[in-house]
């Protein structure tokens, strides 16, 4: 694509700015990537059901693009934006965890998770392939589909060395059957004449955006709601645990790297990055009460500086990875959206729960 733009573009206003100063290069990456993600917040008042991450991600998409500024990014070190952004979104989003209100409030939804989310991973990576998706692509629309959406997909994301335009792609497909379940699941409860508890659980476990899943839930009614909730929040949780055994089964999963260390402490200092130790380090801090009132604060702190992270990646995100991508994400992600909403409902039918 020609990397020539005009100069009035943002991003090539932005490497202008830059120079040749590493340090002013980032600066300005920076700042191009925050003001993104101060649009994308404004819109998406205007678009709750498509939200802040997602609207991030097409800005900046569109403005690489369009501007035919691509190697402005790396002028720019958004590839680093992307990576700190990630990371620190996480970490902030683990003090907002409180672990005794998940294990004493969740655990009756424990089981049922459990399967959903054998059946939501096992699904991609087994099955993946029939739809030409690559495997890093399955890893991240299962994780994002069974536990949280662009959450979750960006605390795995540097587990798998994922690139950019697999981040973007994964989070526009999880997005899509997010928005549809907002739209039919208050409908389908009440063909189904599912209880409040009944279907505070199923869309806790197959709604994965956790502003959907409120959305979801308290159209249903507010004991739904809340229920939903509670059962999402334990989902969240549960991002510790899978990407730990992610990166223990990298390894396998990725034939590149088929030759490391077997050791188990080997491959988790290899793999697992120091991210999710501060993670849930940010966990304990606020279980044990030490943050206090502040955790609301920090809950929408964590959420801008992923919509951050997410305009960095959209702006190294290629056209042309979208286009040869093909519709395969998009028929893997509703394939293992519909395991996960049905094997919900199948668990909780067969339990007497509905």
């Amino acid at each position: 694509m020609n990397d020539s733009a005009p100069s009035s573009s943002p991003a090539r206003s932005a490497l202008l700015l830059g120079g040749d100063n590493p340090s002013v290069a980032l600066a300005a990456g920076v700042g191009l990537c925050l003001a993104i993600a101060v649009v994308a917040e404004y819109a998406a008042r205007f678009a709750p059901l498509v939200g802040a991450p997602v609207i991030a991600i097409i800005i900046g998409v569109a403005l690489t693009n369009l501007s035919g500024s691509l190697r402005a990014a790396n002028r720019l070190r958004i590839k680093e934006v992307s990576g700190y952004a990630l990371r620190g979104g996480i970490v902030v989003l683990g003090a907002t965890l409180n672990l005794f209100d998940v294990v004493s409030s969740g655990a009756t939804s424990l089981p049922i998770l459990g399967l959903t989310i054998t059946l939501g991973l096992a699904f991609p990576l087994l099955l993946g392939r029939m739809f030409g998706v690559q495997w890093r692509m399955r890893c991240l629309i299962g994780m994002g589909t069974t536990i949280c959406g662009a959450s979750a997909i960006a605390a795995l994301a540097p587990v798998l060395r994922a690139k950019h335009e697999d981040i973007a792609y994964s989070i526009s497909v999880i997005f899509f059957f997010n928005m549809i379940a907002v739209f039919i699941f208050p409908a389908l409860g009440h063909m189904m004449h599912l209880s409040d508890d009944g279907f505070g659980m199923w869309s806790g476990t197959a709604v994965n955006d956790t502003s959907a899943v409120v959305a979801t839930g308290f159209a249903y009614s507010h004991a739904a709601g809340t229920y939903a909730t509670i059962v999402k929040l334990t989902r969240t949780t549960l991002i510790i645990p899978l990407v730990l055994g992610f990166g223990l089964l990298m390894p396998w999963l990725d034939p590149e790297h088929a030759g490391e260390a077997t050791h188990l402490w080997a491959r988790l200092k290899k793999s697992v990055p120091w991210f999710i130790g501060l993670f849930v380090i940010a966990s304990l801090v606020n279980t044990l009460g030490l943050i206090g009132p502040f955790a609301p604060d920090l809950q929408l702190f964590a959420r801008f500086v992923l919509v951050v992270a997410l305009a960095a990646v959209g702006l190294q995100a290629h056209w042309r990875a979208f286009a040869g991508a093909g519709v395969g994400p998009l028929l893997l992600g509703l394939g293992t959206w519909a395991v996960v909403a049905l094997s919900s409902l199948a668990v909780q039918a067969w339990t007497a729960q509905l």
